[in-house]
């Protein structure tokens, strides 16, 4: 035998240790070997809330925790242990630990903190620390022991503020305090010749008095918490401290109880487990509470053979109320959200508000797939309701996905993502409507990873190419502006069109990098032309809603023109439609001082949008270019003429230019000429081309 399994082995065996540890097959193992070595006891939890549970209801000699648990980790564990006075000594395991964490954990109050190392040698460790605490323990039981017999006298007994109890070795009450006639009602008189338990209230079963009076003769001690009655009927908790009184022979001479009343300490944790359960703002479960639920009922839908379904819910036009009624306004209406998705649910039914905009309901049994597809029609319909903010009658709608068990997932985290994805399928297949997860779902996010991976591969590997589709002035029926196209050249797909990979840089925020590489090639291009091509030509760049509304854009246009120096004015941006609605006075901001830098402004396709004839006025906009859909046939289609010729005119009313987009006949052509059309562009005039491609087209035409 070892010196150091020696030192694991102390006299007493019974030392009762609580393992927390997610890992069932490591807790497991760990529990093995501690009994081996140490001929510990050795209780296992699966996660913190379990644990503290446990260390609330009985008494340990040490806790070993887990530092990477769910719901509440170590650090958070030992945090809540010393906030509540709960006195257990903790030592954090960790996988990977930096001395940050060390630190922290540390100051929280661990009397170790250990690395699980592959060889196991942090076994040894911990019966090292097991039998340091145990030693300490020992010492400050005898210290109690001798600190109770002193303070049995009269003085002290009468003050202190704890219940105290003395029985004689039969558990016959011999003396109580006034604290204790205080906090149970009992009168000193009424309580002496009886026996504890005239106190019980029948919360704990037999069990739990087995376990107590246990490790009462096994350790002369226990202590924890236990449910009383007072006098009065009313049930309440108690701190209790049971210790025995031996005299010189060994042999029991008294017992000695000392409580105290917890009630608001239980309200406390009560209030401490809800802040850390409830989202404050709508008092719906959160996601932490979402997780153990889902959890619990995916384990009886495995054990019962039963299915349950997950609703992804996320309201659609939320920041547009946020952003024009205020966000005191965008609070009340998530809280209304909250109680009317509440109100569409069955009983068994949970929602839960996961953050912002975006709500879950749980349904943890379902007979078949219609159940949840009745639920969630019902969720879409009460949010469909008007809704009033300050006497204005305003609309939201929402977009909702559903996943069900089994068909579309074995796990909670499974089950969450592809109910997100079915909602934003929901979404962009026209919102206010539910969908429900399929493969192709998961095969389309599968595909959008791969492309988001090789686009950032693709922005810093050189494989994007900057195509120009001419814009001609109809009055001199020459080329005066160009837009700027941006394509891929994929070097195993060859080239890729941008309604490919546009919309994923949108949704993943590439589209920052890629519009800021845009903006670099389109300065750096006319820069090369400065010598080659009539001085006046502009090229439209356009700009996303995500980049205008990006904090950098101005700095990033500000640093690309400092760098190549392109000719003045010969930059336009192209903004949709829109853009507008995150408020056009924020807008206006960003496009007065771009204006500053010699930048114009087109508002792009026209008439698809949110447009108003009052931000075109007040917008430093310098033109506007009209959306295919309309331009397409105007010459035949007499709905479209006029919408066209009102665009047309309205716009030289505003001193705007007007660009016509998707000519593509002579016929066209024709009409928007006829009208006082300013430019047009489509196929008819010219196809997207590479730079110099459309530079032999300028030199042709000059």
């Amino acid at each position: 035998m070892t010196v150091q399994e020696t030192i694991c082995q102390p006299e007493e065996k019974a030392i009762q240790l609580l393992y927390i540890e997610d890992d069932a097959g490591l807790a497991r193992l760990l529990q093995k070997q501690l009994h081996r070595k140490g001929g510990y006891q050795v209780d296992i939890a699966i996660d913190g809330e379990q644990g503290l549970r446990q260390m609330q209801q009985q008494h340990y000699d040490l806790a070993i925790v887990d530092y990477n648990l769910p719901i509440l980790n170590g650090l958070q564990l030992l945090r809540i242990l010393r906030d509540n006075g709960i006195d257990v000594p903790v030592i954090i395991l960790t996988g990977v630990g930096t001395e940050e964490i060390a630190a922290d954990v540390m100051k929280a109050g661990a009397v170790d903190y250990l690395i699980k190392d592959a060889d196991g040698g942090y076994v040894e460790e911990i019966c090292g620390a097991v039998e340091r605490v145990w030693l300490a323990r020992q010492k400050q039981m005898q210290q109690k022991q001798l600190f109770v017999k002193r303070k049995l006298a009269e003085k002290v007994f009468d003050v202190t503020e704890e219940g105290i109890i003395v029985t004689d070795a039969n558990n016959v009450i011999e003396a109580v305090n006034p604290a204790f006639s205080t906090i149970t009602g009992y009168s000193y008189t009424e309580a002496v010749g009886q026996t504890p338990a005239m106190l019980k209230s029948g919360r704990q079963d037999d069990l739990f008095y087995e376990r107590m009076w246990s490790s009462i003769n096994q350790r002369d001690s226990w202590e924890g918490e236990i449910w009383n009655r007072k006098k009065s009927g009313d049930v309440y908790p108690q701190w209790l401290a049971i210790n025995v009184v031996r005299d010189d022979d060994g042999g029991i001479s008294e017992y000695i109880g000392v409580f105290t009343d917890i009630s608001r300490r239980k309200e406390d944790e009560k209030k401490i487990w809800h802040q850390a359960n409830f989202d404050p703002l709508t008092d719906l479960p959160n996601r932490a509470l979402l997780v153990d639920r889902a959890a619990e009922s995916l384990r009886r839908a495995k054990r019962e053979n039963t299915s349950l379904a997950i609703i992804f819910i996320d309201l659609d036009r939320f920041k547009y109320i946020n952003d024009h009624y205020g966000h005191a306004a965008g609070d009340g209406l998530l809280i209304e959200m909250g109680k009317r998705i509440s109100s569409a649910l069955r009983d068994s039914d949970t929602v839960i508000r996961l953050s912002g905009d975006e709500f879950i309901v749980l349904m943890p049994v379902i007979q078949r797939a219609a159940d949840a597809a009745r639920v969630a029609e019902k969720i879409i319909a009460a949010i469909s309701e008007v809704y009033l903010i300050n006497d204005n009658r305003t609309y939201v709608s929402a977009s909702a996905g559903v996943a069900v068990y089994p068909v579309d997932g074995d796990s909670v985290e499974l089950l969450l993502s592809h109910a997100d994805m079915a909602m934003y399928k929901a979404k962009e297949s026209g919102r206010n409507q539910h969908l429900f997860y399929n493969q192709q779902m998961n095969d389309e996010a599968e595909k959008k990873a791969v492309i988001e991976q090789e686009l950032m591969q693709a922005i810093t590997e050189n494989q994007l190419v900057m195509y120009f589709q001419p814009v001609t002035n109809l009055q001199q029926n020459r080329i005066t502006h160009a837009e700027a196209l941006i394509r891929w050249n994929h070097p195993e797909k060859g080239l890729v069109m941008p309604n490919d990979f546009i919309p994923i840089a949108e949704e993943s925020g590439l589209i920052i990098q890629l519009g800021e590489w845009v903006i670099d090639a389109v300065c750096k291009q006319l820069l090369a032309w400065k010598d080659l091509v009539d001085e006046s030509l502009q090229v439209c760049l356009n700009v996303s809603p995500t980049q205008m509304m990006h904090a950098n854009l101005d700095t990033q246009l500000k640093a690309a023109m400092a760098r190549f120096s392109p000719p003045t004015g010969s930059i336009i941006i192209e903004i949709t439609e829109n853009v507008l609605i995150d408020g056009p006075d924020k807008i206006k901001v960003k496009l007065d001082a771009m204006k500053a830098m010699g930048l114009s402004f087109f508002v792009d396709d026209f008439g698809t949008g949110f447009s108003s004839m009052r931000y075109l006025k007040k917008l430093p906009f310098d033109g506007l270019k009209i959306d295919r859909s309309f331009v397409s046939d105007v010459d035949t289609d007499n709905e479209k003429a006029v919408l066209v010729r009102a665009m047309i005119e309205m716009a030289h009313n505003l001193n705007l230019k007007v660009v016509a987009e998707g000519v593509e006949t002579e016929a066209e052509l024709a009409f928007l000429r006829a009208h006082a059309c300013d430019y047009a562009q489509g196929y008819l005039l010219g196809r997207p081309m590479p730079a110099e491609q459309f530079l032999e087209c300028l030199q042709m035409q000059q």
